[in-house]
């Protein structure tokens, strides 16, 4: 169901973090959203901070807004994109965190790397029982930041196979069991969000295109799994709203995760049967390469397509969230448009 870009030719958008203004140094940690909110110090940071990402981002001249990913902490390399739905979801011992142990999800790097320094702080809390949603409240943060704007806000969150790979385990007897059960509690919460009137929700990094690469593919842990997962995830929801997939190459701490620039291509035929309204692609960084495969293969009305440019960078704000003149620049591209 397309609500957010209805009626919009060329919508324009961002994804991920903006720059964490110098001032605000309040952190929500494992408190419940709700439960900082209600502190003076807390929310007067949080709300304003929330207001300047989204004017910001209406005078860029974007369509659709985000909110900056205002709830995430001041930690390294950005960890609370995985980390902020384990420490408010139940079923998690979170007074007993543990660190991600090394090489987990294929990626490792060197001491004295920066992106060493990344991994070596993923710490989590342990799955001890049943995963539910908790207390994750998207549902509170998507109206704290509707109610400054009356463009639509979109509401972004990670996918539930990164949070699983993440994740130390004493419940499930397999990965696929520990996936399915994040993804039936996210797609609780995100039933709950869509009521509430949200018009855009958007499940990132679906790794799709990135088992393969991180040599973490094997019998079990397939392409074809990781489309059950994101499925499972938005079940139920393009009834109600409009469903986004959101794939990059990664940028923890802005670092690119890959020495070489890598292609979609391999990915592309099996990213079309995901259920979701949008697909947008990393295409910047690769000079563009794949957006003749992306248009030629992302078809169909069952999915309408979209490519994304996104800039990374290694040392300054990034400016993927400004409109820019190029047509293919813009946001993305539809089947039909």
């Amino acid at each position: 169901m397309y609500r957010g870009t209805k009626d919009i030719t060329l919508p324009t958008t961002i994804t991920g973090s903006l720059p964490r203004p110098s001032w605000y140094t309040e952190n929500l940690g494992t408190r419940h959203f709700l439960e900082a909110m209600v502190s003076r110090r807390f929310r007067e940071q949080y709300e304003d901070a929330l207001t300047c990402y989204l004017r910001d981002e209406e005078l860029a001249g974007l369509d659709i807004l985000t909110d900056g990913d205002c709830r995430f902490d001041d930690d390294v390399g950005g960890q609370s994109w995985t980390a902020y739905p384990p420490n408010h979801m139940s079923g998690l011992d979170i007074a007993h965190p543990m660190a991600t142990p090394s090489g987990r999800g294929g990626i490792w790097f060197p001491r004295g790397h920066i992106l060493h320094d990344y991994l070596e702080s993923r710490v989590m809390p342990v799955i001890t029982g049943p995963v539910g949603r908790g207390n994750l409240q998207y549902t509170a943060m998507w109206k704290a930041a509707q109610r400054f704007t009356t463009r639509p806000v979109k509401f972004g969150a990670v996918s539930a196979e990164i949070v699983a790979f993440a994740l130390q385990d004493r419940q499930y007897k397999s990965v696929p069991d520990r996936m399915f059960a994040i993804a039936d509690a996210f797609n609780e919460e995100y039933h709950e969000l869509a009521d509430a009137g949200c018009p855009v929700i958007q499940i990132e990094e679906p790794q799709i295109h990135l088992i393969a690469v991180r040599k973490i593919q094997d019998k079990v842990i397939t392409p074809q799994l990781m489309v059950e997962v994101f499925n499972r995830t938005v079940k139920g929801l393009r009834a109600k709203t409009e469903v986004w997939a959101h794939s990059c190459w990664g940028n923890p701490s802005q670092q690119r995760m890959f020495a070489q620039v890598q292609s979609y291509k391999p990915a592309l035929e099996t990213y079309n049967t995901v259920d979701a309204d949008v697909i947008t692609f990393e295409s910047s960084s690769s000079g563009g390469m794949d957006l003749e495969a992306i248009g030629k293969t992302i078809t169909g009305k069952r999915s309408p397509s979209a490519s994304s440019t996104i800039t990374r960078c290694k040392s300054r704000i990034p400016t993927k969230w400004r409109r820019r003149s190029a047509p293919r620049c813009d946001s993305f591209r539809r089947s039909g448009w």
